[in-house]
């Protein structure tokens, strides 16, 4: 069952904050550990009669239920067996004079209900509050007393619940409509689709039960809804407190959201909302503004309240449009209102980046663990190589010499501690660049860190940020700030490092590059996994499930699911090539040979196609030697630089009813090799052409290496398993609905190997195999002959 408690600083914040938003510059989870010292410190120095860390609860009714109000107070003193004194500790590099009012009165806030529960729980009348202000950049201490009486708790205790009250009433009135809604609430589909009911049931369980789930379901299975509704159903009966349903891209968020809006029509009563990146949603008037100018910044909490009365009264499925529209309304930046907003929220569908990303994960749910929280994981076969690059960071010498020089020659003053620290850094990246002339090599990887390195970075970090804070309208401000970014990054990261981190040093022309890297981040991930009671990840591509079980965060109990195909495997041709060697040695000896199987698959039947290639330098090739042979065929490509109205065009291409034969070339792996959606005649096939291993470079050799030393097929994890999923999402484009029906060409011979063929899901396990071109073109005429006569 779960639990209603508020915590005092939340309950504080919530009902009493006022004035206005500060942009958070610098990390609050660096703030909050040099807080933690700095707390232990001043407590070890206390007399025996001074209890630190003093817990306090109270139990109180509001509406129809019990609510437990929560805190714990720095210190609590008694004398003669009697409280007398309640302390409270704060921590900041500004001097006490220079805090805001609304600041303040929130410090004086959380003391004073502190007082509240010390004194509805023991027989006193009155109690004094110390406020111990720390100040860390100078360690100077600021005592603030003041006297409390227990009328005066009560007053103001009375006061807080009240405001309170009008909040916990509506979240109430709330979630007995939300209950009763899903209460009736059915499939929104007349029936399901086949396995469709078996996978909700497998989500519903795993959800109730508080287990952790590997789903593969391939297209057509309904994913979204399938993990969605019986979600629901399990919030609906309180096993579950909240849901998140995480995504890679937008276009899977849009989907979440259209199934929400379906159940909605079917008479559900939720409130969900999409959370946008900053960037991609805050007002263009206010990007380069400063905290102090920015309109919507200014009285934020003035008038926070009543937008989010206004926004949650009115409306249910909220996306980013609906966000700017009650932000601009109301006057508040639009990405902290989406924070606040989402704080009411049954459902919240985000980037994997919100839970995962150690840099920017949602400290409001997920900073304490052990919540009463379901993730659903979309497509969690691409966590694989992002959560790599979350557990990822660098920091180079070449910002060092910029501002060195720039520290010579600027007429301000020059901040001493800053210039110093810098000398100091640049020392050590040439003592590192020094390693690389002894051993003679390019670069170098390391299982550890560079301990004297990592704490001269930690010094800049600290000496930087007292000094930005103090200094922004210096002339370097801006540039010492990106570097100060840069490097807390890296410490960041650092701090996670175990044996499953690299260091790697390199030279990029004259700059010295440091590196860390993680090579399998599963524990990390099953850490933030930790955070909710059940996860589901689910995907169309998730074979071998153990593989991703293993990189993913998977434990012992974990349960897997594999679905097959809903469509009928008639539909779908699929066509091997075990003569057709294009490993990267043979492409241009064997280039004949693959126009003649790409012209084969085109004119078989009219339609259109997608050619998936492993290269942009490849696609160039095979484009240009497939239209000097097939000159009257329209084609198009991808490129490097596609924007999404480029990519919009490319995709336009792809009409129902093609007046003319449309060949688009594309990267295997790229964006429309998954995501994309071409039902009925958009598509009418796709030829693979090479098992898409990932490149070879240094890192991925150090993986490999990884792997095998851990009882792994180090080739498996590294290039096979990471390039074959590529391949099953640039199949997967071809069938995408119960009567489409298509081609798929595996244009490599090592497609027929049973390294490959062993991992072939179920719906492809029907190859033919195509010894020559003849062949090939005998069986697509069988084919498109006997799937749809018609043609």
């Amino acid at each position: 069952m779960m639990k209603n408690e508020i915590g005092v600083r939340r309950l504080v914040e919530f009902v009493w904050q006022t004035g206005n938003l500060h942009g958070e510059i610098f990390s609050s989870d660096n703030t909050a550990l040099q807080g933690a010292a700095i707390h232990r410190q001043l407590q070890k120095n206390w007399d025996k009669d001074c209890i630190a860390e003093f817990d306090l609860k109270l139990p109180i009714q509001i509406g129809n239920q019990e609510y437990t109000i929560h805190g714990r107070a720095d210190g609590v003193h008694q004398k003669n067996n009697n409280y007398d004194k309640i302390i409270e500790i704060k921590t900041s590099s500004v001097s006490f004079d220079t805090i805001s009012d609304s600041k303040r009165n929130l410090y004086w806030a959380q003391l004073k209900i502190y007082a509240a529960l010390l004194m509805r729980t023991c027989k006193i009348d009155h109690v004094e509050l110390e406020l111990i202000y720390f100040q860390t950049n100078t360690n100077k201490i600021t005592h603030k007393k003041r006297l409390f009486t227990k009328v005066e708790a009560e007053s103001f205790f009375t006061k807080t619940i009240n405001i309170l009250d009008k909040w916990i009433k509506l979240k109430q009135k709330m979630l007995l409509k939300r209950n009763n809604s899903i209460h009736k609430l059915h499939f929104p589909f007349k029936q399901y689709r086949p396995h469709q009911r078996e996978l909700a049931a497998a989500v519903y369980k795993t959800v109730v039960l508080h287990k952790r789930l590997f789903v593969e379901a391939p297209t057509g299975t309904g994913k979204t809804i399938s993990t969605l509704f019986p979600s629901i159903m399990a919030l609906g009966q309180n096993k579950t407190e909240r849901i998140f349903y995480l995504t890679a891209k937008e276009s899977t968020r849009q989907v979440a959201e259209k199934s929400l809006l379906k159940l909605q029509k079917n008479g559900l009563y939720i409130h969900s909302i999409t959370l946008t990146a900053k960037e991609k949603i805050i007002f263009e008037e206010e990007r380069d503004l400063k905290d102090d100018k920015n309109p919507y910044f200014i009285g934020y909490y003035d008038r926070l309240k009543p937008a989010l009365m206004d926004i949650l009264q009115n409306e249910s499925v909220i996306t980013a449009e609906t966000i700017k529209k009650y932000a601009k309304r109301h006057l508040v930046d639009p990405f902290e209102f989406s924070l606040d907003v989402s704080l009411f929220c049954d459902i919240i569908i985000s980037d994997y980046n919100y839970l995962f990303d150690p840099l920017v994960y949602l400290q409001r749910f997920f900073k304490d663990s052990d919540k009463e929280y379901s993730f659903l994981i979309d497509e969690a076969h691409n966590l694989v190589a992002r959560s790599r690059a979350m557990y990822t960071a660098e920091i180079t010498s070449a910002p060092l010499r910029t501002l060195l020089t720039k520290f010579e020659t600027i007429h301000e003053p020059a901040p001493k501690k800053i210039h110093t620290n810098l000398k100091k850094l640049q020392r050590h990246f040439s003592k590192l660049r020094e390693r690389l002339s002894d051993s003679n090599q390019s670069f170098l990887i390391s299982e550890n860190y560079y301990e004297k390195f990592l704490k001269q970075l930690q010094r800049f970090t600290s000496d930087a940020q007292i000094w930005l804070k103090q200094n922004p309208d210096h002339l370097l401000f801006q540039e010492i700030l990106d570097y100060y970014f840069a490097v807390h990054a890296f410490i960041k990261i650092n701090s996670f490092y175990n044996k499953t981190f690299r260091t790697k040093i390199e030279i990029d022309n004259e700059n010295t590059v440091v590196k860390i890297f993680c090579l399998n981040p599963s524990s990390l991930l099953h850490q933030s996994l930790k955070k909710g009671k059940s996860a589901i990840l689910f995907s169309a591509t998730l074979s071998p499930i153990s593989y991703y079980q293993d990189v993913l965060g998977g434990k012992k109990e974990s349960l897997s699911y594999t679905l097959s195909s809903p469509f009928s495997i008639e539909n779908l041709g699929i066509f091997t090539t075990p003569k057709l060697n294009v490993t990267y040695r043979f492409r241009s000896q064997n280039e004949s040979k693959i126009i003649a199987a790409l012209s084969a698959m085109v004119h078989a039947k009219s339609g259109n196609y997608l050619v998936f290639l492993p290269s942009y330098s490849f696609l160039k090739q095979i484009h240009t030697a497939f239209l000097c042979a097939n000159p009257a065929f329209k084609t198009i490509c991808q490129s490097t630089d596609m924007d999404a109205k480029a990519k919009k065009t490319f995709l336009d291409n792809f009409t129902k009813r093609p007046i003319e034969k449309v060949v688009g070339f594309a990267v295997l792996g790229g964006s429309f090799a998954e995501g994309i959606d071409l039902k009925g005649n958009s598509l009418s096939g796709a030829a693979i052409i090479t098992v898409g291993l990932p490149a070879f470079n240094e890192e991925t050799a150090e993986l490999e290496h990884f792997f095998d030393q851990t009882s792994k097929n180090g080739f498996e994890y590294t290039y096979q398993l990471p390039g074959f999923n590529n391949v099953l999402q640039a199949g997967g484009r071809v069938i995408r609905g119960m009567n489409d029906t298509g081609v798929i060409l595996l244009l490599d011979q090592r497609f027929n190997t049973a390294r490959y063929t062993r991992y072939f899901p179920a719906h492809w396990q029907h190859y033919r195999q195509s010894y020559s071109i003849k062949q090939l073109e005998e069986q697509l005429s069988f084919f498109w002959t006997h799937v749809n006569p018609n043609f």
